[in-house]
């Protein structure tokens, strides 16, 4: 049976430079009281699947959450390389539906997208993912900035996931790309912005100026419940 983790959607190894990896995320609103049950349903059909890139995901929502939705699935995966091997694959995720059914109250919207940076770190020191759904004015510039103040401010972001991507498919509220930072919890991620206001802010006045323009659309905090891959 595969490992189960705690561990934030994209948080997992990759080489973005040498391999394009991808996802597709799912809202839905949970029946009270089926986040077990929901789990439970996951442990069931997915614990001996066996990926041939990436994996899949349960999120829990947190601050931020839209359209009173609680819980999302997200798939990753390698492009042209997805899915899942063995000729049971098409009856196992059939019956996942059907009883996904059961605890789901409302399904909300569907986005695709694609990671274009990202820093691996500890997801167990550091599980919460905080998410800013952005439309930058010149992505390439964004990216720059963004990897630079990643490096230069180092000893902040040291054992968390940091990573910037793109929304292609049904922009969440029209955002074309988002950024993510992982942290143990609300008084991490307060603190880390604390620390880079007051002792990182050359870089960070860099970072705001070579980045662009940038359209703050939204902001959210999320847990992984369970990844399997």
């Amino acid at each position: 049976m595969k490992k189960l983790i705690l561990i934030l959607i994209t948080f997992f190894t990759v080489n973005v430079t040498a391999q394009q990896m991808a996802f597709t995320i799912v809202h839905f609103k949970a029946h009270e009281n089926s986040q077990n049950d929901i789990a439970e349903l996951y442990e069931k059909h997915y614990a001996d699947a066996k990926f041939k890139s990436g994996g899949i995901f349960l999120e829990r929502l947190w601050q931020g959450r839209e359209n009173g939705n609680t819980h999302r699935f997200v798939w990753v995966w390698e492009l042209g390389n997805g899915g899942i091997e063995g000729e049971e694959i098409k009856f196992k995720n059939d019956a996942f539906w059907g009883e996904m059914n059961n605890y789901v109250e409302t399904w909300g919207k569907h986005s695709s997208g694609r990671f274009l940076s990202w820093k691996d770190g500890d997801v167990s020191k550091f599980p919460y993912g905080h998410l800013w759904d952005i439309t930058p004015e010149d992505p390439v510039a964004f990216k720059k900035a963004h990897d630079k103040i990643v490096e230069d401010a180092s000893e902040v972001f040291d054992g968390r996931v940091v990573g910037y991507g793109t929304y292609d498919i049904n922009r969440p509220n029209g955002a074309s790309h988002w950024v993510v930072i992982s942290e143990k919890d609300t008084d991490g991620h307060l603190s880390m912005h604390d620390n880079l206001e007051k002792n990182h802010s050359k870089a960070m006045n860099e970072y705001f100026k070579n980045r662009g323009q940038v359209e703050h659309v939204h902001d959210f905090v999320v847990q992984v419940l369970k990844r399997y891959q």
